[in-house]
């Protein structure tokens, strides 16, 4: 699979891709609309520590971990 939201709430949502930053941006807005903004690409890191746009620990040769928030 190219694309997962594996986790949503109220303002942020990680996605599981294999997308460019744009596509995967693209793509959880059309998916997943917030009603109140688009979706971005989150700067800081998630609340583990791991930088944003970490490898998935299940693919880590193919896919990474986006971190939005809107």
């Amino acid at each position: 699979m190219e694309f997962e939201i594996y986790s949503s709430g109220l303002c942020h949502c990680s996605v599981c891709t294999t997308l460019t930053d744009e596509d995967a941006t693209r793509r959880v807005n059309r998916e997943m609309p917030t009603g109140v903004g688009p979706w971005m690409i989150r700067e800081a890191a998630f609340r583990t520590g791991q930088v944003n746009g970490v490898s998935c620990d299940r693919q880590p040769e193919t896919h990474r971990h986006i971190l939005f928030t809107c």
